[in-house]
């Protein structure tokens, strides 16, 4: 009797998903640019701006991530709104 190993393969990105991919990655790195320079000149308000384009243009994950990031540098006492777009149907 022979046994067969199978392999399961993930199927590959498609290029919209890669693009996307590249697309959320170039985002995140100008939006942490951006954010690191309006805190750093205690810019609140374009702290926020850019933490609401990040949930608005990138993944959620990207937003959350400069909210988190903007509380880990000015600290959580300070209160942050955020105004998250609607949900649009693909």
């Amino acid at each position: 009797m022979t046994v067969v190993s199978t392999t399961v393969r993930e199927p590959s990105k498609t290029l919209r998903e890669k693009s996307a991919d590249n697309f959320h990655a170039a985002l995140a790195a100008v939006l942490v640019t951006g954010l690191d320079s309006a805190l750093e000149a205690g810019d609140h308000a374009k702290a926020v701006a850019i933490i609401n384009r990040g949930f608005a243009e990138g993944r959620p994950e990207l937003g959350c991530d400069l909210l988190c990031r903007a509380i880990a540098v000015v600290g959580a006492a300070r209160t942050w709104t955020v105004q998250l777009a609607p949900v649009t149907q693909r």
